[in-house]
């Protein structure tokens, strides 16, 4: 299928944007714009007719309300992405965000766009295709996948019972076995598909504690999971030894892309699956 057509609006010059930017321009044909009214003129001129419009907002308020109307109204069929730094995390308690946009923070995006740009360029069903009044529930119900058949061991490195209760059955749920590993302990796994280290900020002990656990693992890849992270935060993990940095909260479905992605694509995936 012809790639997707992307109007990019605003700029992607803030390191937090960067990987966003390049996902998109992997994905499909994007036509950038640095404004609003420069996005509606490559519009009118005929240069994009867009199947989706990305909108990169650095802080609440940068895009109005109006403006966004605007674009839709240009181009009625596009559905429309917010990109959003972390300035934005607070922007559904305290602001007014955009009504009937799809919401991805920069530390959500690359697991979330990938998959569903995939989805359309290979015209399976995506969540975006659904009715811009779908909520956000209904599209996490719509992108649960069916039990799976992987295959390996997955540590799960968190203090917290729940937290471990949690991921140990989504790796059960995934066709993974997993085992429980408090992030004070030092014991051996042998054997170990992959990691997951759960944490806040990456900071001090966190921090040391991420590179014991990828040093005793190895080679086996670690994925992090910490709370909003910023951009000192994942690089911490990166230093620590992390393959990947996932944000709290997260979606199984963005865990186990993920997983796949750092263990290989199909090791551990049965074919068929």
């Amino acid at each position: 299928m012809a790639p997707i057509s992307i109007l990019l609006v605003g700029s992607t010059d803030r390191s937090e944007f960067r990987e966003a930017r390049a996902v998109l321009d992997e994905s499909g044909r994007v036509v950038a714009a640095d404004d609003v009214p420069s996005a509606l003129a490559l519009v009118a001129e005929g240069r994009i007719a867009p199947e989706l419009i990305v909108v990169a907002q650095a802080y609440p308020g940068q895009f109005s309300h109006e403006s966004i109307d605007r674009l839709r109204r240009l181009a009625p069929l596009a559905r429309v992405l917010g990109l959003l730094g972390s300035w934005c995390e607070g922007e559904t308690r305290t602001g007014q965000p955009w009504p009937a946009a799809i919401r991805v923070y920069w530390h959500q995006w690359e697991a979330l766009v990938r998959r569903e740009l995939a989805r359309l360029s290979e015209g399976t069903p995506s969540t975006w295709s659904l009715p811009i009044t779908a909520s956000e529930e209904e599209r996490l119900l719509f992108a649960q996948e069916p039990p799976g058949h992987r295959e390996g061991l997955i540590v799960v490195s968190t203090p917290e019972f729940e937290m471990q209760d949690w991921l140990r059955a989504a790796c059960t749920r995934r066709g993974y076995s997993s085992v429980w590993l408090l992030p004070q302990h030092s014991a051996h796994v042998e054997g170990a598909t992959a990691a997951i280290f759960d944490g806040n900020e990456c900071r001090g002990d966190e921090a040391e504690s991420l590179a014991r656990l990828a040093a005793a693992l190895a080679p086996a890849p670690i994925l992090a999971l910490l709370d909003f992270p910023r951009i000192d935060d994942r690089r911490r993990a990166f230093a620590a030894g992390a393959r990947a940095v996932l944000s709290k909260p997260l979606t199984i479905e963005d865990l186990f892309w993920q997983i796949d992605r750092v263990v290989g694509g199909e090791l551990g995936v049965r074919s068929g699956e």
